[in-house]
């Protein structure tokens, strides 16, 4: 509360505006799961449809996030967040019409696009706002805010789904919208770099084209398999597209990145923690929520209250691990952060093959204590890393690594998932079985959710593969999938944990045991 009472009646209106303008967009990229089966009905999507409902948001926030950085700080943060802000609420509304699938799918695509551009200058609007020493509370306030709406709204949309209508929950995001906007308008004042320079339009077209291409072919994979030519040929253009980015901006005068930034350990370290902590979470939240339903039998609801457990830490300690960081304590906040959910990971590995729900809530709640300790202290150090006329680009870049690692990260994890789920499942029904095709494969699959796919491929399988052991194989196979997925991640996560911890100790030695930030 002490830095409250510091703030000027101006600063404190521009906190409450970042705090809820950046709550308000996270919360619209993946809020909405709630409402896809409804969704599904109603406009007759396929499952790939269904899925690019969720992808068509998170693609321009991947893409675009460094890209809007530096044009915040050319031509002002405060105009590129109002044009975020207003892109958001148009495509919000065109959510709320779409007649079919694929209106809704590019009207996601819209609103992904208004996050893109707003969500990093959310952050550099907010640090530029507040006095230097209270950023790191002020960041951290903000991943409380975030979190909290990304409680509420789930099930804000999912009442408004069982008495009204899904378009609803894209309808109320316009007011909502209106009201972020007019918060921002008056809270804030305009900032920019001291010498802007010029955009530099072909390093932001390859690298937004270059990451939209890997991540879709990554999406993609799932569905069409990883040596399928369709995901070859995204996954090569994009890496091209990629290295081509970065022959330009090496000999750009003015570059979108300059790309030293990248290889300062204040920089690439923080995004690495950004990056794993973010794919843990999501793995964790997705894999988590399917093993508590269909493995375990737990109700929506209870399987809701499980996962929820890993906000809490959120909620209670951001605020205060953000003024630790103010302090010169990021990189250690960062560490212990990143030990303990490497420490969790390999506890709830161990702990899902017991199949008991319950037994793992410590550890749920144990993991909620790394987002607060990591995210904001990661962000402000790689905020603070580089000259004040990079603000934007910062933050960018901040949201660049959570928005890589969930994207990315997700997409491999879900490849080890998947391998060794179906190496498992294999084994276990009859031979016949492990000739079945990726598409064959991925309708099974269905076995585990009762989906009317997989029961129709049940009852071709031969005769002497009973429903019942397929299913029982469908379990036991997801359990191990589960089990060898957090294994693994935790194991990633503790050598992250250890390659911080030595940065840590190179630092002090260098500096003489001086403070880090």
């Amino acid at each position: 509360m002490g830095h409250i009472r510091e703030l000027t009646p101006q600063q404190r209106a521009a906190l409450v505006a970042m705090v809820t303008a950046a709550s308000l967009l996270f919360s619209s990229l993946t809020s909405i799961i709630v409402a896809l089966p409804v969704i599904q009905r109603e406009l007759g999507l396929d499952s790939s449809e269904l899925h690019w409902v969720v992808v068509a948001a998170l693609l321009p926030v991947t893409a675009f996030a460094v890209v809007s950085g530096r044009l915040g700080d050319i031509v002002g943060r405060r105009k590129v967040l109002l044009l975020g802000i207003v892109v958001f609420g148009i495509g919000s509304a065109l959510c709320a019409i779409a007649p079919d699938g694929t209106f809704l799918v590019a009207a996601r695509a819209v609103q992904g696009l208004g996050v893109a551009l707003a969500v990093p200058l959310a952050v550099a609007n907010l640090t530029a706002s507040l006095p230097e020493h209270s950023h790191g509370w002020a960041v951290g306030v903000q991943t409380a805010g975030t979190t909290l709406f990304g409680i509420l709204v789930p099930l804000g949309i999912a009442l408004l789904v069982q008495f009204a209508s899904w378009r609803w929950a894209f309808a109320a995001a316009v007011p909502a919208t209106v009201l972020v906007l007019a918060l921002t308008r008056h809270a804030l004042v305009e900032s920019r770099a001291a010498e802007p320079g010029s955009l530099d339009v072909l390093g932001a077209v390859l690298i937004a084209t270059g990451l939209t291409l890997v991540v879709l072919a990554f999406e993609r994979s799932s569905e069409w398999g990883y040596v399928h030519y369709g995901t070859l040929l995204a996954l090569i253009a994009g890496v091209a597209l990629l290295s081509a980015f970065v022959r330009v901006e090496l000999r750009a005068a003015q570059p979108l990145l300059d790309l030293r930034y990248l290889l300062l350990p204040t920089v690439s370290r923080p995004m690495a923690a950004l990056a794993l902590l973010q794919c843990a979470g999501l793995t964790l939240v997705v894999y988590g929520m399917l093993y508590f339903q269909h493995v375990l039998d737990f109700s929506v609801f209870h399987a809701s209250l499980l996962v929820m457990a890993t906000s809490l830490g959120t909620l209670g300690i951001s605020a205060y691990a953000g003024q630790l960081t103010d302090r010169g304590r990021g990189v250690q906040l960062i560490a212990t952060g990143l030990a303990l959910t490497g420490c969790t990971l390999l506890w709830l590995a161990l702990g899902v093959e017991a199949r008991h729900g319950l037994l793992l809530l410590p550890a749920l709640m144990i993991f909620g204590l790394a987002p607060p300790l990591v995210y904001p202290s990661a962000t402000m150090v790689v905020m603070t890393s580089l000259p004040g006329s990079a603000r934007g680009v910062g933050a960018s870049l901040s949201v660049q690594a959570r928005q890589l690692g969930a994207s990315l990260g997700l997409a491999l994890t879900n490849l080890l998932f998947t391998a060794v789920e179906w190496g498992r499942r294999n084994a276990l029904v009859h031979p016949s079985a492990t000739d079945l095709t990726v598409e064959e494969q991925a309708a099974l699959d269905d076995v585990l959710t009762q989906g009317r796919a997989g029961s129709q491929l049940l009852a071709q399988l031969p005769d002497d593969v009973a429903q019942d052991r397929v299913r029982t194989a469908a379990d036991d196979a997801f359990t191990t999938a589960f089990e060898v997925t957090l294994l693994t991640l935790g194991c990633l996560v503790l050598l992250g944990t250890a390659l911080m911890v030595g940065a840590l100790a190179v630092r002090r030695r260098r500096t003489g045991g001086h403070r880090l930030s």
